[in-house]
């Protein structure tokens, strides 16, 4: 094993990264602003999945002739489905990675305030542990 991969060179010579600093409130407002937001994105997913649905049922009777005329409608339908929900889903994976940072954060300061029960008590439930 080479010098620099052993544990005592690594402590003794390696810098340590500093671990970024989370700002709670513009996290609060990111969150606040992206909760507003889904009913619209809602609003504009129901009448794509509405338009998905019809075309399902129309299928499940329709001939030959129409039948890939169908399936073309539903995949152009479905496309614009996906690309909207997928949009959705990263925003809240973004959002639930920020609700994470600030739960630390908030266990941090709670446990510098001496209020060790109730750290301890959180870090036992699994919502607290982003477990969700």
């Amino acid at each position: 094993m080479p010098l620099y991969e052993k544990k005592w060179w690594k402590k003794l010579f390696q810098r340590e990264e500093a671990a970024t600093k989370i700002d709670v409130l513009n996290d609060l407002d990111a969150v606040k602003e992206f909760l507003a937001d889904v009913p619209m994105e809602i609003k504009k997913l129901l009448p794509e999945l509405q338009k998905w649905e019809e075309l399902e049922k129309e299928r499940k009777v329709a001939k030959a002739g129409i039948l890939q005329v169908n399936l073309e409608t539903q995949a152009e339908v479905l496309d614009a489905v996906l690309k909207r929900y997928a949009s959705m889903q990263n925003d809240f994976d973004i959002n639930g990675l920020r609700m994470k940072e600030i739960i630390k954060q908030f266990l941090n300061h709670a446990q510098k305030a001496g209020l060790k029960d109730l750290v301890k008590e959180k870090q036992q439930d699994l919502y607290w542990q982003g477990k969700w």
